[in-house]
């Protein structure tokens, strides 16, 4: 059976946590004082910040978390581990202290489905999780049949390390095993997809390394597209620090990969193969397992929602955050979610105990760098309805910047993530 973290439960139960032959992790004491309940499922930069939201916010209401993974690696800030810029305990983080100091009940394991009739989420052992409301973050899920010959089997021994688990530190390893002088190829997914100048930050941490440890590699970016986010500015720095290092090729002359065979390491486009010594694929997505199963997500492969309170359009009483949903002009990151996740959790109070829901901004910026001490950002605000979010302002780095300027974003970066993960994991 699975296990699962709560105060209470465990100084009522004593040193067992474990869940022992019932058909609901909620004891009958846990529910008799007729608090609301709010389940949360998924542990990322939504849900935990929807779940710490609530408990700091909404004191009357009862709220568990449900996430598979022990630990959390922040993918929003692993390219810096790739790199070295970064220990992996940087970026690695528990949920010990978040419940703890907030009262949340976590649970670990996997959850299977939503019964949206009776309320209550299913868990893999066939437990279930009853709820008043439910803030699902699912994020994402890949479309692994886009490419022949390439499925998840394959992905375990070519990581996308797109995930916050442990892929980071596979393909760390693969690419500090490689010769010097060998190619590195990172292929970059069509639209929507998690964090849009994520690929392209990688290329750099992954030419930051090379450059210290293998100066003869090179990488190359085989791309689905014929643009990408900030590629003036990118194509700047990339020649800056690490010229003729990175070769990026977009879908027009070739980058837009149909095929792999992973025996010969060769990525296979239309018009071209390409072979590499590390293969980094990162599939197009769409939402995550769970909403499928829950029948969340559309015929887009995402979940509509009213954007007023990320209510589903499809099961009511069930708000999804995060880049399970396509918001529109908002981008899919880590800074989105977590704005997302505090007007979702608001509504969600809100609605539970007659409060008037705080009207919350909805913001994004995507902080990456390129070199030590080299930031670079885009971001925006945007303007709810019931239909979409519609950006209203943006910026972005520019060419040119000096070096006081990158250095500033670089710093402006690292407050952010500090900020982040303190609010999720506290």
């Amino acid at each position: 059976m699975k296990t699962f973290t709560r105060r209470t439960f465990a100084r009522l139960l004593g040193a067992s946590a474990t869940l022992a032959g019932s058909s609901s992790v909620w004891p009958k004491f846990a529910l008799g004082g007729a608090k609301p309940r709010v389940v949360v499922l998924g542990g990322g930069a939504g849900g935990a910040i929807a779940a710490g939201y609530l408990a700091r916010n909404f004191k009357n209401i009862h709220i568990t978390l449900i996430e598979a993974n022990r630990r959390y690696t922040a993918c929003f800030f692993a390219s810096r581990y790739l790199g070295g810029l970064s220990p992996l305990a940087d970026v690695t983080h528990g949920y010990e202290t978040l419940a703890a100091n907030n009262g949340i009940s976590v649970i670990h394991a996997t959850a299977i489905g939503i019964d949206g009739v009776k309320k209550a989420v299913v868990l893999s052992d066939g437990a279930r999780v009853p709820y008043d409301r439910l803030i699902a973050a699912p994020g994402i899920g890949f479309k692994y049949d886009l490419i022949d010959d390439y499925d998840e089997k394959t992905a375990e021994r070519f990581p996308h390390a797109y995930l916050a688990d442990a892929q980071i530190s596979i393909l760390k390893r693969q690419l500090e095993a490689m010769e010097d002088g060998g190619v590195f190829a990172i292929s970059s997914p069509p639209r929507p997809y998690r964090c849009p100048p994520a690929p392209y930050e990688r290329a750099a941490m992954v030419a930051y390394y090379m450059k210290r440890h293998k100066p003869r590699s090179k990488i190359v970016i085989l791309d689905a597209k014929d643009e990408f986010p900030m590629s003036e500015v990118m194509s700047e720095v990339w020649e800056r620090f690490y010229g003729g290092m990175i070769e990026w090729i977009p879908a027009e002359f070739g980058g837009n990969i149909r095929a792999f065979d992973a025996k010969a390491k060769t990525l296979i486009s239309a018009e071209e193969k390409f072979t590499a010594d590390v293969v980094n694929i990162i599939p197009a997505q769409h939402a995550g397992p769970i909403a499928h199963a829950a029948g969340l997500t559309d015929k887009t492969g995402y979940c509509p929602v009213n954007f007023l309170t990320f209510e589903s359009r499809l099961v009511p009483g069930v708000h999804v955050i995060g880049d399970a949903i396509d918001p529109g002009d908002m981008p899919k990151s880590a800074f989105s979610a977590n704005s997302q996740a505090r007007a979702c959790a608001a509504a969600v109070g809100a609605a539970l105990t007659g409060a008037t829901a705080a009207k919350l901004p909805l913001t994004n910026t995507c902080y990456f760098v390129a070199a030590k001490d080299h930031g670079l950002m885009l971001g925006g605000t945007y303007k709810p309805s019931p239909q979409e979010l519609t950006g209203l302002s943006g910026y972005l780095s520019q060419i040119g910047e000096d070096d006081a300027t990158r250095r500033q974003t670089a710093t402006e970066g690292d407050t952010w993530y500090a900020a982040i993960i303190k609010e999720m994991f506290s």
